[in-house]
């Protein structure tokens, strides 16, 4: 990827940051208002890092969708790294292009494991947060229609579960495949029925752009609860244009 415009400058900007730096430490004589030079030239610094930071964030919101519709949380403190350095910034923009069919490759998947149970996902939804230390970790949020209710659903499962271990209990022959058919049923009855904090299905892990990234799978009961739960998901330190106190 060719580092864009907006970049470049940065990558000046920063060199003229450190100049401003490197001179600053030099000086040692003081304003006629008793303030220190260094003090100054250090704000101006750290002016320019904003400056910086601010239209790396606006040539990312014009250049990828995830960005602008604010699917992608970035972490204020990276963004600021991103802004200057190249490095970083292609690390960044590569996995901002692969959001698009990661969260294809998601929707797939999840609607082929519903199908196979006799449901269908009538709500997907992801959003992704983009951590100080640069880890990444995707949220899905998905409403399956089975003509039950979550509770239901799991009852329906556990009786099923709890007929086919009647049948095994029943019958005289083959004990030891009956006794490990039975240790299977039981655990996936346990699974089935334990519920997981903060309504979390399940944790998969995904490998893209040279990294693996958490994903976890949020199972709502309407498009208004998925919302909710949505709304819920925070990072604390989210870049916003319009005002940042993290950088």
């Amino acid at each position: 990827m060719e580092i864009s415009g907006a970049r470049n400058s940065c990558i000046h900007l920063y060199k003229d940051i450190y100049e401003v730096q490197k001179n600053a430490a030099a000086e040692k004589s003081e304003r006629k208002d008793g303030m220190p030079a260094k003090a100054e030239n250090t704000g101006k610094a750290g002016n320019a890092a904003e400056r910086c930071a601010s239209d790396y964030y606006s040539y990312l919101q014009k250049n990828y969708d995830c960005i602008s519709k604010g699917k992608v949380k970035i972490s204020g403190e990276y963004l600021k790294k991103c802004s200057g350095d190249a490095g970083k910034a292609r690390e960044l923009e590569a996995f901002l292009k692969e959001v698009p069919e990661l969260e294809k490759q998601g929707y797939e998947e999840l609607s082929a494991q519903n199908r196979a149970l006799g449901g269908t996902v009538t709500y997907y939804q992801q959003s992704w947060m983009v951590h100080r230390d640069g880890s990444i970790q995707g949220i899905v949020y998905s409403v399956t229609d089975t003509g039950m209710t979550n509770a239901e659903r799991t009852k329906k499962n556990m009786d099923e579960r709890l007929e086919k271990l009647e049948k095994l209990e029943k019958q005289e022959k083959k004990k030891r495949k009956e006794k490990e058919e039975k240790i299977k049923i039981e655990k996936e009855r346990r699974e089935e029925q334990a519920e997981k904090p903060g309504g979390i299905n399940k944790i998969s892990v995904v490998k893209t752009a040279g990294r693996e990234i958490t994903v976890r799978y949020m199972e709502a009961e309407s498009r208004t609860e998925a919302g909710i739960m949505m709304r819920k998901e925070r990072l604390d330190d989210a870049y916003h244009p319009e005002f940042d106190r993290n950088i």
